[in-house]
């Protein structure tokens, strides 16, 4: 069962996005062709008492429709819930009965923006927490690129990012909770035989292994190159990839070994002397490819 975020059981179907609907579908009858029966549920439906989820989608039969079902008990659970702190002691109990996918002390850790760039500190610029404009303002000096990034410590999608000059940094609107701030990385001299202007480079892995890698890029005149934010994807293989990453991929892990299986991916940039910066790691990457 894939775990969801909160979301509405009277609709016809568990989709807004036909795209992401299209992507799910595959995937699903994919599994059932290697006899796994694939559900997907949201955390609001489970039953905290009886232990079962009251309700879940699959995606089945003939007819290929996704359908309703109720008391369902998985064997296993793949989480896609968002990275908020609400939500853990909800999962926590879930995982009391149900093995999750990853383990929640790896979400933690991975989806914590300030976390994992103290522990890779070596390939990642420095950051900042920030609760208001005032205290972002202090902290301008110590930056040194004409830009400053803001952005949530759990956010994902692209949302809740703020780039902008440091002279116009007061259009920034009020934080709600703490900010990461940190320094801008000029990714527009692109990445030698794979882009050739602003991006940002994924890879996502099980364990070890890169599963799969692929380059995504702003919309002309933007900076934030998520599917979500209107940026466009390209798949790279890995024999294309730089050599200068597997250093740090070999040490991300290392330090993650503890934890197996993991599902993760890795953002990069290069920056204009073709060093790879760390953006941040992701403990739930995405389905999408239409």
């Amino acid at each position: 069962l894939i775990l969801f975020g909160k979301s509405d059981w009277e609709e016809s179907v568990p989709f807004i996005n036909k795209e992401y609907q299209h992507s799910y579908e595959y995937f699903y009858s994919l599994c059932k062709k290697h006899g796994i029966q694939m559900l997907r549920a949201s955390y609001e439906w489970y039953d905290y008492e009886n232990n079962f989820f009251s309700y879940a989608w699959s995606f089945e039969g003939r007819d290929k429709k996704w359908k309703k079902v109720s008391r369902v008990t998985p064997d296993l659970i793949y989480d896609k819930t968002k990275a908020r702190m609400e939500l853990y002691y909800k999962k926590e109990l879930i995982c009391e009965h149900y093995p999750f996918i990853n383990d929640l002390h790896f979400t933690l850790i991975v989806n914590d923006k300030i976390t994992t760039s103290l522990i890779f500190s070596h390939w990642s610029k420095k950051s900042w927490i920030v609760n208001n404009n005032k205290e972002l303002l202090k902290i301008l000096p110590f930056i040194s690129s004409d830009k400053v990034v803001v952005k949530s410590i759990l956010g994902s999608g692209g949302k809740e990012v703020y780039i902008e000059n440091k002279s116009n940094i007061s259009s920034i609107a009020t934080f709600r909770t703490p900010y990461l701030a940190q320094e801008f990385i000029d990714s527009s001299h692109g990445i030698p035989g794979i882009c050739k202007g602003a991006h940002d480079l994924r890879l996502v892995c099980v364990n070890e292994k890169i599963i799969y890698s692929y380059i995504r890029e702003p919309k002309k005149g933007g900076y934030l190159a998520n599917l979500a934010q209107g940026g466009t994807l390209t798949i790279v293989p890995e024999n294309n990839l730089p050599p200068s990453l597997f250093p740090i991929i070999h040490n991300i892990n290392e330090t993650f070994a503890i934890w197996n299986p993991r599902v993760y991916s890795i953002d990069f940039m290069f920056d204009q002397n073709q060093t790879p910066w760390i953006v941040e790691l992701n403990g739930m990457p995405g389905l999408y490819f239409t």
